[in-house]
């Protein structure tokens, strides 16, 4: 199994601990029926003729299937009366629908079915109406521009590998989209990890003396955490590593990790890394092509006020 679908399949695996919220759009698995003049599609409809538009290159006959009996019976998030498939066919101005269908496609190639889409899906669109209160005030400066309306905020260990294989792919989806989203790195150590609470101390020191992403790339990058590891991961930062061993020594950025911690576990958060894009825990998994359905769905939310109504 390659790494796509590990993440997918284990986004299927947080999702079935999550419940839903009911206002974000229409229960998964009721009976849709063809609104007025959207013609009913034969019951022999090929999944290409389901999903018109929708790339299903890869996938098997029984993960087209998978995708086309969703996108039948599942109602478009866009908020109309229709079901994706219907929203496909008739609604060349929805813009939701293919991504819609775009995400059922990668849960599928991984090994989803049907019930698997939905409830990964259902969980996913029930985020959008729960939102955690985040502050990242003392967490910058942010990676991205400033001035970027939609902000991330990533709660991470430096000493987790989940996080370290994160890492580049996240920074390159913010660099390249630097005037749309702008993301933070706050932290969370997991303590079971050698040296991961002295790591996100070092992270916040290095935070305070202007040099944190500097830091940050390297505490990602060195095998090391123990204290003279730390003070020679700041020295190449170009820090003053005595500074930071007397900071670790009085424990100076200790609460301000607990803090963190703390607002981590209030918002929700079961491991890391866990995203959250203006306070909505992004629940999919980590490819760019996720992140960018994600982020793309937090700006028609954000523009709209919830879902552009088609």
């Amino acid at each position: 199994m390659n790494a796509t679908k590990k993440t997918v399949l284990a986004a299927l695996a947080v999702s079935a601990l999550a419940c839903r919220s009911a206002s974000s759009g229409p229960a998964p698995g009721g009976q849709a029926t063809a609104p007025a003049g959207v013609a009913p599609l034969a019951a022999n409809a090929t999944p290409e003729e389901v999903v018109p538009g929708v790339s299903l290159e890869g996938l098997s006959d029984d993960q087209k299937a998978v995708v086309a009996e969703y996108a039948r019976s599942e109602f478009c998030h866009c908020g109309c009366p229709h079901t994706v498939s219907q929203c496909l066919r008739t609604h060349a101005s929805c813009k939701h629908a293919p991504r819609q269908a775009g995400l059922a496609v990668r849960i599928a190639a991984a090994g989803g079915r049907v019930a698997d889409v939905r409830k990964v899906l259902g969980e996913y669109y029930a985020s959008f109406d729960r939102r955690a209160r985040l502050d990242p005030t003392d967490f910058g400066p942010p990676l991205g521009d400033a001035a970027a309306p939609i902000t991330i905020i990533e709660f991470s260990d430096f000493t987790c590998p989940f996080c370290q294989a994160l890492r580049p792919t996240l920074e390159a989806f913010v660099k390249e989209r630097a005037d749309r989203v702008k993301l933070f790195y706050k932290p969370f150590p997991i303590e079971s990890h050698p040296g991961a609470l002295e790591a996100a101390q070092a992270g916040e020191w290095a935070r305070e003396k202007g040099i944190f992403w500097t830091m940050h790339d390297a505490l990602f990058t060195t095998p090391d955490h123990s204290l003279d590891g730390l003070a020679e991961t700041a020295r190449q930062a170009g820090g003053d590593e005595s500074d930071l061993r007397d900071a670790l020594a009085t424990r100076k950025y200790l609460a301000k990790v607990r803090g963190s911690q703390a607002e981590a576990r209030a918002a929700g958060l079961h491991g890391t890394p866990t995203l959250y894009l203006d306070g909505r825990r992004h629940s999919l998994d980590f490819a760019p092509e996720s992140l960018e359905r994600s982020l793309a769905d937090e700006e028609e939310w954000q523009k709209n006020h919830g879902w552009d109504r088609d």
